[in-house]
């Protein structure tokens, strides 16, 4: 090997770790222009050059969410580690998802292949003693939000802050430029963004819900539009299938930012996607649906497992409670309607959270050319240059 000329493997599981790993690859081959790319990838690392081993991000699900899958998740491991120990790549960069990562980054360090976690496993929400597997199985950690560097570096793990990849490359929010909650409070004309998520699952319990609360908020805002965004195609279809023929409803792909610039009020799911609605400005109502085991599990889970008073990222991040959040959600759509009619109605409540989730979503984002792919391929270069020595 050659600083020049590695072999980089990456693995990810979801469409978020696909497009922030897809980056990562287009930044490293600036910096490493004979570098090969491998690992299990989704769809945009594989059009970014990637080989594919494997794609699982079409069956990704998340934490407490269905096993149904288990036995295929354990072959697709199995295949993912032997491939490893074949390949010998000079450095493994997991990217999210710990439940398959973790297995992953025990086989690269068993072979002595140097890890760089790309997207920090969140230890300090829940579960913190997992802070010795961190310890064990990564050489660094790329983190995307600022309190999680010292975080891990007081803890014996190394760690660098590179900022958010959502918002790598984006211009920065204008306040001026966003759309006047004046205006859509006293005409009652709402532009309302649905983000049900991007999971097959998640969009299979939400975008229902969302579209059944929709029609209970026109029947006190007429005048009121919606918009369902999906990050892809594939999204898209299942938005259709999951709500059926609603013409009333137009489905926009791969444009979340510019529906989000556009929108006075969000319903989404919980994730990643709350700090594109948060970094636009927009006041939203968040909520993530369990299964009936894990929502009367919550209360014993939240004793032992978790860390933090709330459970959205939005939340977790301000230290409070800035915006209302039905996590776990047992599917109660008069709840959720409840809740996003109460912060509709309420225009100053609106505006001040406007203002909060601008201020909490303004460190997130570097300046170029310091965005998080370029810090994260320079993260990447020095363990591979250190290596080489």
């Amino acid at each position: 090997m050659t600083t020049a000329s590695p072999t980089i493997f990456l693995s990810a599981a979801e469409a978020s770790g696909d497009h922030h790993a897809a980056n990562l690859i287009l930044a490293l081959r600036e910096k490493l222009p004979g570098a090969r790319f491998v690992g299990a990838t989704g769809p945009e690392m594989a059009a970014a050059g990637c080989e594919s081993i494997i794609d699982l991000t079409k069956k990704a699900s998340m934490v407490l969410g269905p096993i149904a899958n288990l036995s295929y998740y354990h072959r697709a491991v199995k295949k993912i580690q032997a491939a490893i120990c074949d390949i010998r790549p000079d450095i493994h960069v997991p990217v999210d998802s710990p439940a398959l990562n973790w297995h992953l980054a025990k086989a690269s360090k068993k072979a002595g292949i140097p890890v760089l976690y790309y997207v920090a496993p969140q230890v300090w929400a829940w579960a913190p003693w997992r802070i010795k597997k961190v310890r064990r199985l990564t050489n660094h950690i790329a983190c995307l939000l600022p309190f999680e560097e010292q975080y891990f570096r007081s803890r014996g793990v190394n760690a660098t802050y590179v900022g958010h990849p959502l918002f790598d490359g984006r211009d920065p929010i204008d306040p001026n430029a966003l759309p006047d909650l004046v205006d859509a409070w006293t005409t009652g004309k709402f532009r309302v963004a649905l983000l049900p998520g991007s999971r097959p699952g998640e969009i299979k319990v939400h975008a229902p819900a969302f579209a059944k609360v929709t029609d209970d908020i026109r029947e006190r805002y007429p005048d009121a539009s919606f918009t369902f965004t999906a990050v892809h195609e594939r999204a898209a279809k299942q938005i259709r299938a999951a709500v059926g023929e609603r013409g009333d409803i137009p489905i926009v792909v791969g444009k979340t930012p510019e529906v989000l610039a556009d929108s006075h009020f969000a319903l989404a799911t919980s994730g990643t996607v709350t700090l594109n609605v948060a970094h636009a400005g927009v006041p939203m109502v968040i909520a993530y649906k369990t299964s009936l085991l894990s929502y009367l599990m919550f209360p014993l889970l939240k004793r032992t497992l978790f860390r933090t008073k709330s459970l959205s990222l939005v939340n977790i991040l301000a230290g409070r409670k800035i915006v209302p959040e039905l996590m776990p959600w047992n599917g109660n759509i008069g709840k959720l309607r409840d809740e996003a009619l109460q912060v509709m109605g309420d225009l100053g409540y609106l505006t001040t959270t406007r203002e909060k989730l601008l201020e909490l979503t303004k460190p997130l984002a570097l300046p170029a050319p310091h965005m998080a792919s370029q810090n994260t391929a320079d993260l990447v270069v020095k363990i591979l240059s250190n290596a080489k020595k």
